[in-house]
């Protein structure tokens, strides 16, 4: 029997998730270890959306890169924990994107919100570096 999933459902879930930034250049040394975990999973669902064969054909140059320069903001963020807290945020992290590939009935319905996410903190990251 098919059950009908509704496309809107998951893609406001993800996009209230993704749009709820509290991560600002001024504040970015001020995230507690459950913010940082919950953007590194976020940013770790869009990074595995963006492989997928059926999403790549939607992405432009820039998607990868915007990721790419997110992960750099992401890297800068966890520097002030210890290694094993590092291990620890990336295990919780990957378990946060999971849920939320699990709240995803088609993944390329999150690709406008990946491409949001990514820019918002590749922006950070480049407003922070100048």
């Amino acid at each position: 029997m098919y059950e009908y999933q509704n496309p809107f459902r998951s893609i406001a879930a993800i996009s209230a998730l993704f749009l709820s930034f509290s991560l600002v250049a001024s504040e970015r040394d001020s995230l507690g270890w459950t913010e940082t975990k919950d953007k590194w999973g976020q940013l770790i669902f869009c990074q595995r959306i963006y492989k997928l064969p059926e999403v790549k054909t939607r992405l432009y140059s820039f998607d990868h890169e915007q990721c790419d320069t997110a992960s750099k903001l992401v890297s800068d963020v966890i520097a002030k924990y210890s290694d094993s807290e590092k291990e620890q945020m990336k295990i919780a992290a990957e378990k946060h994107a999971y849920k939320l590939s699990l709240n995803t009935s088609e993944p390329y319905h999150s690709v406008g919100a990946c491409r949001e996410y990514c820019g918002k903190l590749a922006e950070i990251k480049e407003q922070h570096d100048d």
